[in-house]
């Protein structure tokens, strides 16, 4: 995806060209085909561009609008983009025959609804505005999109990005830590999500946000809220399913615009590709981009992480090799070229260090990192500008659905009387009672080391077992709150990770699942839909949509998948590797947020241990330890 970033003195004072040239050099990697700056006194804009659809071709922003003299850059794509033609009063043929590009539809849009625009616009897009007249810059983002939008502020400057890294570059952004950011990613409590990053002083622009900033004040609003959603009461069942469809069909047509990336099918249209794991999300979007795709005589490139070893020691009763379900899903789709992605030139280790370079900051899920970076470079390899993946399906097209919603047979048939006796406690009771009762089961000398590489000390300093019982988010009781603490609607940061993992490799990622018109109706469903009232069948809105598309032993598959099954032989093979990256954590300032020595048992645990237990916590504690780590280190400045 192309890129966006910005300057503004808010104290009036002209802007330095070198402060633009730094900022633009630190955004390189986004721009493969280019970019350009543009300044105006006080304020200055640019775009670095990445080629993605056929009509990108055309765009040069930033601009300057002849008639408002407002300066305007924007960088995405945008899915709806006939409608919002049509509803500006423009030619579609026109549009479509002269290859408008995306930006200038957003242009389009914002000349006729100004800031209300932001909410008509569907896809992955962000846009920013400064209206010299006003000294005013308005700055937005999709409602739920891979895109990313970070921005810093004080009272002389306000700077803007689409990676942190040209803010960063600045010297502007005093150095400070976001401690509790930190130990939230470390503990798996998602709170981290929002407006907050790990650099304090740096924040993101939340999905669904748009932002307003002058020499007096600074606003952000939000434009869209998923949680709102009224439900849809409609006649059958089947209705259900055949409007999703609809949606879903279209969801994915829409993203399936792709340029020329050097490898073409004869038809001049660029390679499309996409992640294919052995479940529903996955499959439902390679199955469904493939029937649109056979239309045009195109075929799809599917990637599917593989394992080197195996996985039936770690994963329980989940299956650790996804690739005999994805085989099956591509041969049933049958113009879909499937590929495995062994990753075996890249050790887990080394991948940690690389993503840390890509986000600047630890991730909840560096176990990983190792086949996603190796499916995104052999993506790139290929040929392909855009990756279609499915990675927002559980809380949205394949939610499974609540047993409380079901007759009261299926309830008891499903957890028995005593279980669902307390299950029906759990949802009656006040949230009072349940911070009550968890901190009751809590040892009293309570350690976060059965999943969490966090010190004890940092832990206790920040008093964060009494912040987490205090997070309401925490206690979900509704099937709705459960859902929206997975999408996590109006400060989800996947997105913007995604963004900015596309970029380092030349890649658009785009997701049907997140598309923001499928999470409003899913949404929108009565929770009784989604589960089978006969059989308990779970996720039956996706697996009853997909009849005909995905092979019924996937489409029926109550297994699910476990990613990354063989990280323990993974880590034994590049022992040295963890030892030297244990090593920097041990003699590093990291020492005083992570436990060390427990990650060294944990470490002896993995090398010898064929078992579940052992695969848990390589991921979370070593891996996600190991990262959190040397990031620290590196804020630090020690290596």
């Amino acid at each position: 995806m192309s890129c966006i970033f910005g300057f503004l003195r808010r104290d009036g004072a002209s802007i330095a060209p070198l402060t633009m040239e730094t900022m633009r050099r630190h955004m390189a990697e986004w721009g493969p085909d280019g970019g350009d700056v543009l300044l105006d006194g006080p304020a200055a804009m640019g775009q670095m561009r990445l080629f993605s659809t056929p009509e990108a071709t055309y765009e040069k922003m930033p601009l300057i609008d002849a008639a408002e003299g407002f300066i305007f850059t924007a960088a995405g794509r945008v899915d709806n983009r006939q409608e919002l033609i049509a509803d500006c009063g423009l030619r579609i043929a026109e549009y479509e025959k002269c290859g408008i590009p995306d930006g200038e539809v957003i242009l389009q849009a914002y000349r006729k609804w100004g800031e209300d625009c932001p909410k008509r616009i569907y896809g992955d897009w962000s846009f920013a505005v400064w209206h010299p007249r006003e000294r005013r810059l308005f700055l937005a983002r999709d409602h739920y999109g891979n895109t990313s939008l970070y921005y810093y502020a004080d009272r002389h400057v306000f700077a803007f990005a689409s990676d942190r890294k040209a803010l960063l570059a600045l010297d502007l952004v005093p150095k400070e830590m976001d401690e509790l950011y930190l130990a939230q990613v470390l503990v798996s409590w998602p709170a981290y999500h929002g407006e907050r990053t790990i650099h304090t002083p740096v924040k993101r622009l939340p999905p669904a946000h748009c932002l307003t900033v002058s020499h007096e004040r600074l606003d952000v609003r939000r434009y869209w809220r998923l949680e709102e959603t009224p439900e849809l009461r409609l006649p059958r069942r089947n209705d259900y399913v055949e409007a999703f469809r609809d949606l879903f069909d279209e969801a994915v047509r829409c993203r399936l615009r792709v340029a020329n990336g050097g490898n073409t099918q004869g038809n001049g249209a660029g390679q499309i590709a996409v992640t294919l794991s052995g479940g529903l999300d996955s499959g439902s979007v390679t199955a469904t981009a493939a029937h649109f795709l056979r239309n045009e005589g195109r075929r799809l490139t599917a990637f599917t992480s593989v394992p080197l070893s195996d996985t039936s020691a770690y994963v329980k009763k989940n299956f650790g090799d996804e690739f005999p379900f994805a085989r099956s899903t591509a041969q049933f789709a049958g113009n879909v070229d499937h590929l495995p992605i062994t990753a075996a030139a890249i050790t887990p280790i080394q991948a940690i260090r690389r993503m840390l370079r890509i986000h600047g900051e630890p991730a909840h899920a560096a176990g990983n990192f190792f086949w996603m970076l190796e499916l995104e470079e052999t993506a790139r390899a290929c040929g392909c500008r855009a990756l279609l993946t499915g990675q927002v399906g559980n809380g949205g097209i394949s939610w499974t659905g609540d047993v409380f919603s079901q007759p009261l047979a299926l309830q008891l048939r499903h957890y028995g009387w005593r279980k669902w006796t307390k299950e029906s406690a759990k949802r009656i009771a006040s949230p009072v009672l349940l911070k009550a009762y968890r901190r009751a089961r809590m040892p009293k000398d309570y350690s976060w080391c059965q999943s969490s590489a966090i010190h004890p000390d940092f832990a206790r300093r920040l008093n964060l077992l009494e912040q987490r019982l205090n997070d309401p988010a925490e206690h979900p009781r509704s099937p709705q709150e459960k859902r929206f603490q997975i999408l996590q609607p109006g400060c989800s940061f996947v997105g913007a990770l995604h963004a900015q993992m596309g970029a380092a490799h030349g890649l658009e990622i785009r997701d049907p699942t997140a598309d923001a018109r499928v999470l409003a109706f899913t949404l929108s469903v009565p929770d009784y839909i989604f589960m089978d009232p006969t059989t308990g069948l779970d996720r039956w809105l996706i697996r009853e949509a997909m009849k005909g598309r995905l092979p019924d032993e996937v489409r029926l598959n109550r297994e699910r998948g476990r990613q990354a099954g063989d990280l323990v032989p993974r880590l034994r093979a590049c022992a040295d590797e963890v030892e030297t990256a244990l090593d920097e954590l041990a003699v590093g300032p990291a020492a005083a947020y992570l436990n060390v020595p427990y990650m060294r048992e944990v470490w002896a645990m993995v090398r010898t241990d064929d078992t579940p237990e052992a695969f848990r916590k390589s991921v979370t504690i070593l891996t996600r330890g190991i990262m959190a780590g040397l990031w620290v280190n590196g804020f630090y400045n020690v290596t």
